[in-house]
């Protein structure tokens, strides 16, 4: 019976616990024992100690009476201090009297007990004898030989009063070194014994451990390595059941439960498989509808905002020409003037909206170019008159020099178009007074048209970004520095003519690291190369 409960887990770990209870219990009954002793014995050291500074107090205050005593001798009259040195001799007698009362009171036995009875006598025998004492003191001092008298009394009382005395105190530093010398006794005692007792605790846990706990510490620890092996994914991991106890049942359903997880794991990953060729399907036929959506975005965004930059430039100089016009009293040359350039800017807005409404129709979004000869000095020259109104309201000055005979091949209107762009952003980011200045040559086989300003600059950093649709820069968030998509447009135009444009800027910081004063100056440059027609005169002459 007894060996069927202990081989089941419940009666194994209550073994455990009853050796652990007993092993603590006895601990602690000993360690409570020590510990009573040692108080003990702490408390006769420390009341014997007590008892020795009172007799040394006593034997002080007995030696300040008969100093006292002398001094009040030698005086012609009166006792002096000697009153209240004979007070202070009685107090130290009563507390040792009161002190030894209680030590009595705390001992048990006969033997301690009549110890201190004794001291009790001796003690009675030194207040008698200095009761003795202050009699003969106060006899004296009103005799006529005070002095001798007082001096034999004192004589007297110490051949009788000193030996006593010393006896006392001889027998109370006894009793100290004894309560000292047991106390270490009791020391080195209770170490053999606390080592033996923790050897004997060592040999008893490894043998509890030896027959009650390996055993299920080790299969504890199989079943957690085996958990371990079941969460990195090796659902055929088993476990070898040895036993009948409730870990070993533990142990068998666990098996069950892996191999039940193996069967679902299968059953799962051929799920997956089956959903995962699924959704691959579905997220190409989607991946393909988002790129169709995306392209259809991307001509819807991209058509709005070129209807809007191409729209706005044509309305505003409608607009500024109406207001210069109306601001004064104007005469009808001015009305007229005003109204050829409204209606030269209407004409060219009506061209932009048939443009951009050809390329909304478009299925591939490009621009169908009207390429014919431009005379490039003709071209700068109409975007001098269109832009010339709004220089001159912001007091900025337009300069233009070109090579005679340079000419193009490309669409007019949409080349005039990116030349206004370019001005209208060197107007828009240029102060005051400064000038605007629009050169056009030829480079080898290439026709170079620079639009240069003296405005605020573009930072080095901002330069690689100019051409991006949408960006305005670290400066963009100013009123009127537009929607950022006039140099994009510029340079979807440029390249479908089969040119490049590029900016070269510098601000003000930049160009004063850069020199001294009257050196490099602020300001953005825009070239734009193109194609040139080379005329045939000019070929046969280099001919």
């Amino acid at each position: 019976m007894l060996r069927n409960y202990l081989s089941s887990l419940r009666g194994r770990m209550a073994l455990l616990l009853a050796v652990a209870v007993l092993v603590t219990a006895v601990s602690a009954a000993a360690l409570i024992g020590v510990l009573g002793r040692a108080n003990a014995e702490v408390d006769r050291l420390a009341s014997a100690q007590t008892r020795l500074e009172l007799l040394s107090s006593l034997s002080g205050r007995i030696g300040d009476y008969a100093l006292i005593a002398l001094q009040a001798s030698q005086q012609p009259d009166g006792l002096g201090n000697l009153p209240k040195a004979r007070d202070r001799a009685r107090e130290s007698f009563q507390r040792f009297e009161e002190t030894l009362r209680r030590d009595v009171m705390r001992l048990s036995g006969e033997e301690p007990q009549t110890l201190m009875a004794a001291r009790s006598r001796t003690l009675a025998r030194l207040r008698a004898q200095f009761e003795v004492l202050d009699r003969q003191v106060q006899s004296a001092m009103i005799s006529p030989q005070r002095q001798i008298g007082v001096r034999v009394a004192l004589d007297v009382f110490a051949a009788g009063f000193g030996p006593p005395l010393g006896l006392a105190m001889e027998e109370e530093r006894t009793e100290a070194q004894s309560a000292q010398a047991a106390v270490r006794e009791l020391r080195e005692r209770t170490i053999r014994w606390s080592l033996a007792g923790v050897l004997f605790a060592l040999v008893l846990s490894a043998l509890v451990y030896h027959r009650l706990g390996r055993s299920l510490i080790n299969r504890v620890a199989e079943v957690s390595a085996a958990a371990s092996e079941i969460s990195r994914g090796r659902t055929d991991t088993r476990l070898t059941v040895t036993g009948h106890d409730e870990l070993s049942l533990a142990m068998a359903r666990f098996n069950r439960m892996a191999l039940h997880l193996a069967r679902r794991e299968a059953r799962l990953m051929a799920d997956q498989r089956r959903l995962q060729e699924i959704v691959d399907a579905r997220t190409a036929e989607l991946r393909g509808a988002n790129e169709r959506l995306e392209l259809v975005d991307q001509s819807r965004r991209r058509f709005f905002t070129d209807v809007s930059h191409e729209l706005r430039t044509p309305l505003t100089v409608i607009l500024g020409e109406a207001e210069i016009t109306l601001r004064g009293t104007p005469t009808p040359e001015d009305l007229r003037a005003a109204l050829v350039v409204i209606q030269s800017r209407a004409r060219r807005l009506h061209r932009r909206v048939e443009d951009l409404l050809r390329i909304a129709r478009s299925e591939s979004g490009q621009i169908e170019l009207e390429r014919r000869e431009v005379a490039v000095g003709t071209l700068l020259g109409d975007v001098v008159d269109d832009t010339a109104p709004l220089a001159r309201a912001r007091g900025i000055t337009l300069a233009v020099a070109d090579e005679p005979g340079l000419a193009v091949e490309a669409d007019r209107e949409w080349l005039r178009q990116v030349l206004e762009g370019l001005v209208a952003n060197a107007l828009r980011h240029s102060a005051a007074g400064s000038t605007i200045r629009l050169t056009a040559g030829l480079e080898g086989a290439e026709a170079l048209i620079t639009v240069r300003d003296e405005g605020d600059g573009i930072a080095r950093d901002e330069l690689p970004h100019v051409f991006e649709r949408f960006w305005r820069g670290a400066s963009g968030t100013r009123q009127g520095s537009g929607f950022g998509i006039g140099l994009a447009l510029a340079k979807w135009v440029v390249e479908r003519h089969g040119g490049t444009i590029a900016v070269e800027s510098r601000t003000a910081q930049e160009a004063a690291a850069e020199g001294a004063p009257g050196g490099p100056v602020p300001g953005t440059c825009v070239s734009v190369r193109l194609p040139a027609l080379i005329p045939h005169a000019t070929l046969e002459a280099a001919q």
